[in-house]
């Protein structure tokens, strides 16, 4: 897909934007296909006092590796990021009983405000 053919997709796709919450599974750096920085991270959306949904999205590009050269030390289970993501779809894991979890992809995202890392402690 050319470069104008994907700018038309991402802006005709339906965008999620909100807060969310690291997981304990430690972020993973490596390369996209295309040979660029990938940041994978699994998200939590508390969706309720005693509901989370698992999000796995992925960030690649410069923009990725900026964020995670400032903000690699922060990104610890727990941490509030700010996030717009598009493309996002269900995947069913293989286990028993079956269990879901989102994937989509990065558009932006920042450290949310201490705040939302606050409630996320005091929601335990």
């Amino acid at each position: 897909m050319t470069s104008a053919a994907q700018a038309r997709h991402s802006a005709h796709s339906v965008r999620h934007t909100g807060t969310m919450f690291l997981s304990r599974t430690k972020p993973d750096v490596g390369a996209a296909a295309n040979g660029d920085f990938q940041l994978l991270l699994l998200l939590f959306d508390r969706i309720g006092p005693h509901a989370v949904e698992p999000w796995r999205v992925t960030w690649a590009g410069p923009d990725a590796n900026r964020f995670w050269d400032e903000h690699k030390a922060q990104l610890v289970p727990g941490a509030a990021l700010t996030v717009s993501l598009e493309r996002a779809r269900i995947h069913t894991l293989r286990s028993q009983p079956p269990q879901c979890e989102i994937h989509a992809r990065v558009i932006e995202a920042d450290l949310a405000p201490a705040r939302h890392a606050d409630q996320q402690a005091a929601n335990g």
